[in-house]
């Protein structure tokens, strides 16, 4: 099970912060738009699928928490044998 939680973990972990740093990109890109004058319905759009970009990596990184702490407690339980 220890080897599932560790995939687990790094899978959510690298899907999380890509999508984090990608959904701030977008945002800060719809910003820009925003800035140069651009329709609002392109900025609002931009800006509204960065956001949901942004969140996703949130929640993605949430469970990458959530399988650290089982790898901790299932570490904890073994003795700290691998």
């Amino acid at each position: 099970m220890q080897r599932n939680n560790r995939t687990s973990w790094f899978r959510s972990g690298a899907i999380g912060c890509t999508l984090i740093g990608a959904g701030l990109s977008v945002t800060l890109d719809a910003l820009a738009q925003r800035l140069g004058g651009a329709d609002w319905w392109i900025w609002a759009t931009e800006g509204t699928a960065g956001l949901v970009v942004f969140m996703a990596g949130l929640a993605f990184f949430g469970d990458a928490v959530r399988y650290r702490v089982h790898m901790d407690r299932d570490e904890e339980v073994s003795g700290g044998r691998k």
